[in-house]
């Protein structure tokens, strides 16, 4: 582990927490699109309950993850921040 790297860890705990479960949404996808692979086309009336509901969770975890990488970039900028106002 670099020593900035460390230092974002220390300033930001909850970093290692988003990186993981930005990791397992997307296992997650890979998981359900092995299992479905019909699920990257639009999702249809006809399709079977578990395909929708497979749809949904992919729509649901496709936001979670952009407002996890919303929060990953909002908190660099705050540490990056912090670290230009250091008087050395």
């Amino acid at each position: 582990m670099t020593p900035q790297r460390l230092c974002r860890l220390i300033a930001a705990p909850e970093i290692v927490v988003v990186d993981l479960l930005d990791s397992a949404l997307s296992a997650l996808r890979l998981a359900l699109l092995a299992e479905h692979p019909l699920l990257d086309g639009p999702p249809s009336d006809d399709d079977p309950l578990v395909r929708r509901r497979a749809h949904l969770v992919l729509s649901s975890a496709l936001r979670l993850r952009r407002a996890l990488r919303a929060y990953r970039r909002t908190v660099d900028r705050a540490l990056s921040a912090a670290d230009d106002q250091l008087p050395f």
